[in-house]
């Protein structure tokens, strides 16, 4: 509640600090400093939600020098000044304050603050749950998860892109969360089959196909009000692609066998292991529905590309167990070498075996030889899980998989774009898009 704050209040005019005193009383304790000196005790002493600062104190400009140290004991800064330069300003803004308002303030002012501080500490309390929910310690990955926090600002589809077991799944159960949504609606594509998909989503109705008995209700129609996340959407067929993004448009759809309209307000979220990029140039996903389904993306770095995150990982999944384990310097070393195709799957794959076969001392001699020998070479290109990959599929099968991995990427580090891929390949976008296309 706003009458529940503890506000600090620091001004060297006494008249102006008691005015201001009563004013910002209506919103909770205030305590008053006239100094620096005082202030900086305040702060060391006692822990304050708000503090409103004057800048020129006693004519020197130390209220600066108090934006950072509110900062840092978790209050948050306001500046109150009667300072209209414009190099004080911004030198003030970049310092931290939150909000800088010229004297004299009025209500009107000083609720518009509070509220911000009180969008601020909900956003605060958010990033805390994601970070908690979502094991990174890469700054990437941090930043792209930042942006759950906005999610509620708006009812725009939400699309997560990552590799197999980079947790997109996880990251669909926070924003379930951070969204409040009681109403979430599950389903993986892929586990479809043929026809079935179309019923699944939109329903059906009784005798419209051999097997239909009864009326059937779509995901379509649960999710009114709520959200369906469609993991693996490019699982889905054409036909059924075209009707989502129809239904996506007009929040309107047909049953199968039915002419009779269905209203459903859902929001969508989706995601893909696959490279959507690629799948669109091969004509295997719509363009116009991806579009559609991605006005707010959240991309997951796969593992390899953060290392740093490695053993937090292991240190997440050990400190679930009811009973200590302990990986060795030595075998440390070698779990953050290793690439982790599978991603955190893998991390917690691994444990898991250490678990099941009673292992709580981790030493190299534990980790599967896959592991140990497939660490990274300064001066090789190919790993020994590239020469098995030939052992297994054959050297003109390897290289055609290869080349057409390695255009895959090119073309998604370019955005989709086949031309920009072509141009920094030094090849001709027919031939991407051939490569592409090769089965």
């Amino acid at each position: 509640m706003q009458n529940e704050l503890k506000i600090l209040l620091v001004e060297d005019d006494l008249y102006t600090q008691s005015v201001s005193k009563r004013i910002l009383s209506r919103y909770g304790k205030v305590e008053a400093a006239s100094t620096k000196e005082e202030a900086q005790g305040l702060l060391k002493s006692k822990t304050f939600d708000v503090a409103f600062l004057d800048l020129n104190l006693h004519g020197k400009l130390d209220g600066i020098n108090l934006i950072k140290l509110t900062q840092d004991s978790k209050a948050y800064p306001v500046v109150v000044s009667g300072e209209t330069d414009r190099s004080i300003i911004q030198k003030s803004l970049q310092t931290g304050a939150k909000d800088y308002l010229l004297k004299p303030f009025d209500d009107h002012k000083l609720d518009s603050v509070i509220a911000r501080y009180f969008l601020n500490k909900k956003e605060l309390n958010l990033l805390h749950k994601i970070r908690k929910g979502f094991v990174t310690r890469n700054e990437r990955q941090a930043s792209e998860l930042s942006k759950i926090v906005n999610l509620s600002i708006s009812d725009k589809p939400i699309f997560i892109d990552g590799e197999t077991g980079t947790g997109k799944r996880v990251v669909a159960h926070l924003i379930k969360e951070t969204l409040g949504c009681e109403n979430f609606i599950e389903v993986n594509c892929s586990q479809f089959i043929g026809d079935t998909t179309r019923s699944e989503l939109f329903g059906h109705k009784a005798g419209s196909f051999t097997g239909a008995n009864n009326d059937k209700i779509g995901l379509l129609q649960k999710a009114h009000e709520g959200i369906i996340f469609l993991d693996e959407i490019h699982a889905l067929p054409l036909e059924v692609q075209r009707l989502l993004l129809k239904a996506l448009e007009e929040k309107v759809f047909y049953p199968v066998g039915s002419n009779i309209p269905v209203k459903s307000d859902f929001r969508i979220m989706s995601a893909t292991c696959e490279d959507i990029h690629s799948l669109i140039a091969q004509g295997k996903f719509r363009e116009d529905l991806f579009a559609r389904i991605s006005t707010f993306q959240i991309n997951l770095l796969p593992l390899r590309e953060r290392p740093e995150d490695v053993m937090p990982l292991f240190d997440h999944f050990i400190s679930k167990q009811p009973f200590q384990m302990l990986v060795t310097d030595e075998a440390q070393e070698i779990l953050k070498s290793y690439s982790w195709p599978r991603n955190t799957r893998e991390v917690q794959d691994l444990l898991e075996n250490w678990v099941v076969n009673g292992h709580r001392l981790i030493t190299p001699e534990l980790i599967p030889a896959r592991i140990r020998e497939n660490r990274p070479s300064e001066n090789k290109m190919f790993s020994q899980h590239h020469i098995d990959l030939v052992e297994d599929l054959g050297l003109k099968d390897f290289i055609s998989h290869f080349k057409k991995e390695l255009i895959q990427e090119f073309v998604k580090r370019n955005h989709g774009s086949i031309r920009q891929a072509a141009k920094k390949l030094g090849i001709a976008p027919s031939t991407i898009s051939e490569l592409l296309s090769a089965k």
